[in-house]
């Protein structure tokens, strides 16, 4: 007798786990269970205040399964994914990536599943304001020192940043200026999540005319006369001429030279325009060249008792 209940009691175990095993495969074939890959946005959660927090991605990709009837419903907003940062520290750490998703579906997968972060302090930096110039002021003209105003700005942004910075630089153009250049100009410190206050500065450059003196023409000459001739004099129109230097170079220039002036040969007076060599840091001579007679004579035979004539100066 107790066999006998023992083969009802197995015929029945046997009976249901058959009707269960026919319920999940008719449900199976109605419904299966499929996968599906999807790019969600990845969210902040606690972040801390006065840092920078850089290496989180925007999205991550994550494979969940579940129904088809509702994996083929779902989208990207039915997710999501976080990064709580509320215990990060100074420097670099892993911060796992957490899902969320609804009820009945299974995530079975997040790429990346952690993200490698760097925590940057906030800081502030005041650095100076340099000055660079765009072009070169008029012919003649000098820039002064340059004012800015204000000298200094601040700098805000992570300390990896800010600390690099020594100076920032802006650029004033003086092409062809003859007058005072005032320009107001953006100051960009070259460096993502770095601000300046203020924004901008104002710039002043004085431009002057270069100082000038007035120094005499000396004659270049090159080769000999004619036999039997010599040099005598010259005459040279104007005997001076105006020259245009910086201050710490135009005391050292006391005259100016012709270019070479080719007499080999000559049995007369040589007259030429001629150009005016300009000296060594000189900027501009007025006039740039010169008329110059070179006079050429025949040479008189010395008489016993005669003065000798000085040569002329060269």
């Amino acid at each position: 007798m107790a066999a006998l209940n023992w083969r009802n009691m197995a015929l029945r175990i046997l009976s249901v786990i058959l009707a269960i095993l026919l319920w999940v495969y008719a449900t199976n074939e109605q419904n299966p269970v499929n996968d599906q890959i999807l790019s969600i946005q990845l969210h902040r959660l606690n972040p801390p205040k006065d840092v920078e927090i850089s290496g989180i991605p925007s999205n991550v990709s994550i494979r969940v399964q579940g129904p088809r009837n509702q994996i083929t419903a779902l989208s990207p907003p039915d997710f999501q994914a976080v990064v709580d940062l509320s215990g990060v520290t100074e420097g670099s750490q892993y911060v796992p990536v957490k899902v969320n998703s609804p009820s009945g579906i299974q995530v079975t997968q997040v790429t990346p599943n952690r993200v490698y972060v760097t925590v940057d302090r906030i800081i502030e930096k005041q650095v100076d304001v340099a000055v660079s110039f765009k072009g070169s002021p008029a012919r003649g003209y000098i820039t002064l020192e340059p004012v800015v105003q204000p000298s200094k700005v601040t700098l805000r942004g992570p300390g990896s940043k800010v600390s690099a910075i020594d100076q920032l630089w802006v650029t004033v153009d003086i092409e062809s200026a003859t007058a005072v250049v005032d320009q107001t100009l953006p100051v960009n410190p070259g460096q993502n999540g770095v601000s300046a206050s203020p924004q901008a500065v104002k710039v002043t450059v004085p431009v002057s005319p270069l100082p000038s003196r007035t120094v005499p023409v000396r004659v270049r000459v090159t080769g000999e006369p004619a036999a039997g001739y010599e040099i005598t004099g010259y005459i040279v129109k104007p005997e001076s001429v105006q020259v245009v230097a910086p201050p710490g170079t135009l005391p050292e220039i006391n005259w100016v030279e012709t270019d070479m002036i080719e007499i080999r040969g000559s049995d007369r007076d040589v007259m030429v325009k001629i150009g005016v060599s300009p000296p060594a840091g000189a900027v501009e001579m007025k006039p740039a060249a010169v008329e110059v007679t070179v006079q050429v004579k025949k040479s008189k035979a010395q008489e016993p008792g005669a003065a000798i004539a000085p040569a002329p100066a060269r």
